[in-house]
């Protein structure tokens, strides 16, 4: 379980739904893609990566990959 968050302004709620899809850029010059590549390689793992924002401000990004014995 990976948690990173920041202090910032947050996520706007319009942008949430859209977040992980590709080539989606809150950026003018933006490509989009950073987030939906890692939610592709985190799901080729078993896990799954969520967003949200943070009740004190700022962002929060989960990132949940499974447990392998080996």
């Amino acid at each position: 379980h990976l948690r990173v968050s920041d202090s910032g302004p947050g996520i706007p709620e319009a942008d949430m739904p859209r977040l992980f899809e590709s080539f989606f850029s809150t950026k003018e010059a933006g490509m989009g893609i950073g987030l939906a590549i890692c939610r592709s390689i985190i799901a080729a793992h078993g896990g799954t990566i969520s967003a949200a924002n943070a009740q004190a401000g700022g962002a929060v990004f989960e990132v949940m990959l499974p447990r392998r014995l080996l």
